[in-house]
């Protein structure tokens, strides 16, 4: 089961969903982010201007001439051939460096961060996102909890104490459902709960 401090593992397959993005429109998948060597990164050309600052960045400046990525429209008929291209002029350097070159020049781009990366962000110590707590049972082990995207009165909003362990709470719930007491130890008992 992944957790915050593991990556997730790749199943492999594409999102069926994904956020809005103007690849679509200008010819790459936004369902697909393009690998790079330190990871993964996304990019939203969403007007003309973008798609031509990016090619410049990349130093693909002939792509603006190639017939098949000329409008928009072309741009999507020749999708896979143009990731192949855009692919081949980000491979000069790092997601991490494209996220800055292109984000600082009007590029809207972004790095697609690991859980851990995500935790590790400076912004989010900063608003207080990630909290502390004692282990319920005492147990002498870090315990780091995700508080509330939003704050109240310029303060964050956290957990007020730390989760359950697991089944520690279970006899309450079933009884609170109608389960009695010997229903319960059944239960217990055949491992069901």
């Amino acid at each position: 089961m992944p957790s915050a401090s593991s990556p997730p593992r790749s199943t492999g397959r594409a999102p069926t969903r994904c956020a809005p993005s103007a690849w679509p429109r200008c010819g790459l998948d936004s369902r697909r982010s393009l690998p790079q060597p330190d990871g993964h990164l996304n990019i939203a050309a969403n007007r003309q201007q973008q798609f031509a600052t990016l090619c410049r960045l990349i130093d693909r400046d002939d792509l603006l001439a190639d017939p098949r990525f000329t409008h928009p429209a072309d741009r999507k008929t020749h999708r896979d051939q143009l990731r192949t291209e855009i692919e081949t002029g980000l491979a000069l350097r790092t997601a991490k460096e494209w996220e800055e070159i292109l984000s600082d020049a009007g590029v809207p781009a972004a790095r697609v961060l690991s859980v851990p990366d995500a935790l590790g962000l400076e912004q989010l110590a900063a608003r207080g996102f990630l909290h502390h707590l004692s282990f319920p049972d005492g147990r002498d082990r870090p315990l780091e909890v995700l508080g509330s995207a939003f704050q109240v009165d310029g303060e964050p909003v956290g957990p007020g104490s730390p989760p359950p362990l697991l089944g520690e709470h279970t006899d309450t719930a079933l009884a609170e459902v109608g389960y009695g007491k010997q229903e319960i130890e059944e239960l217990c008992a055949k491992g069901a709960v």
